[in-house]
């Protein structure tokens, strides 16, 4: 096989430089170019050094080995910390009272604290003890099945023998007995990841990981409220496989009287909470290396191709417009 043959092999047939043209409309077009695939490529670059995220819903194992923690921050309107306390009622009915910050601001009480819980159900309860803001007593007639409306006369003290209309009953119930409250922060598990990256993907203030911080609730005397929180398992993983694992939940309220046989019971504030089977997983992805590259080909190539026929399709009208206007001339 000859130096010939083999030169019959080369797709990349050169061209004598003295048989080329260089125009002004070609160096504006190779100019473009290179800024083109310089922008092309710098964009690639970095598309490649941060990853792409994707999102993954799946059923979740949990290690019941490991507690949750709980930041609660919370103010009751108008009591005495010495008449609260917190209680943490588990899934099989052991209860136990939970130590946390207490400071008295004016004429309101602020709870704060982290509490650690367990990945079963439960209630997490604020609690009041029979201090001075609950002296003093009342009577109401209440009806026994809740569909009817209450009817009490102003100052009503029943007699020794009264009777009460039928389907209704007397009850005992507490003055000024009242858990209004404002919830500043109500957070599981750890903090959010506080990174730019994290916040490119998640909703205004991380909404979904404290949706009661900032609610405030002003009830009648003698009803407690009741949260329904539902956590949902969340895990953040970046660039670099650092791993976060927290909660994000909903909430669903609602707000009751609670009745017994002497009575009606002081107000309470219960947070119920319960964990979704389903995690949600945040993960950011680095592409290979050879991913990168043949981008980087196919921009260069790409390009150049384009360019290569603007340009070829432009100087060949270019041609024959001179063409036209020389014949023109010599007709």
């Amino acid at each position: 096989m000859g130096l010939d043959t083999i030169r019959n092999l080369d797709l990349y047939k050169k061209v004598p430089s003295d048989l080329t043209e260089r125009t002004a409309s070609g160096a504006l077009i190779s100019v473009g170019c290179v800024i083109l695939t310089v922008y092309l490529m710098f964009a690639e670059l970095v598309l490649y050094a941060n990853g792409s995220l994707h999102t993954s819903i799946f059923v979740s194992y949990l290690n019941q080995e490991d507690d949750i923690d709980v930041r609660l921050n919370v103010s009751i309107v108008d009591k005495e910390c010495e008449d609260l306390h917190v209680n943490l009622r588990h899934l099989h009915g052991h209860q136990e009272n939970i130590p946390v910050h207490k400071v008295q601001v004016a004429d309101d009480c602020n709870i704060n604290g982290m509490i650690k819980i367990k990945k079963t159900p439960g209630i997490l309860m604020i609690v009041p003890h029979h201090g001075k803001n609950w002296t003093g007593r009342e009577y109401k007639i209440v009806p026994k099945n809740h569909e009817k409306p209450i009817i009490t006369p102003r100052g009503f003290v029943p007699p020794a023998n009264y009777t009460p209309p039928e389907g209704y009953k007397v009850v005992e119930v507490l003055k000024n007995a009242k858990m209004n409250h404002a919830i500043h922060e109500l957070e599981f598990g750890p903090e959010l990841p506080h990174t730019h990256r994290w916040e490119e993907v998640l909703p205004v203030d991380g909404a979904p990981f404290r949706p009661l911080a900032g609610v405030r609730r002003d009830l009648p005397i003698n009803l407690s409220h009741d949260y329904h929180i539902r956590m949902v398992p969340t895990t953040f993983i970046d660039q670099n496989r650092r791993r976060t694992d927290t909660y994000q939940y909903s909430y669903a309220y609602q707000h009751f009287m609670l009745a017994t046989r002497v009575g009606i019971a002081p107000p309470s504030i219960l947070f119920r909470y319960d964990i979704s089977p389903m995690e949600i997983r945040y993960q950011y992805d680095r592409k290979p290396m050879y991913h990168l590259l043949t981008m980087m080909c196919a921009i260069v190539g790409g390009v150049v191709a384009l360019v290569f026929v603007k340009n070829k399709i432009q100087f060949n009208a270019h041609q024959l417009i001179k063409q036209k206007i020389l014949l023109g001339k010599q007709g």
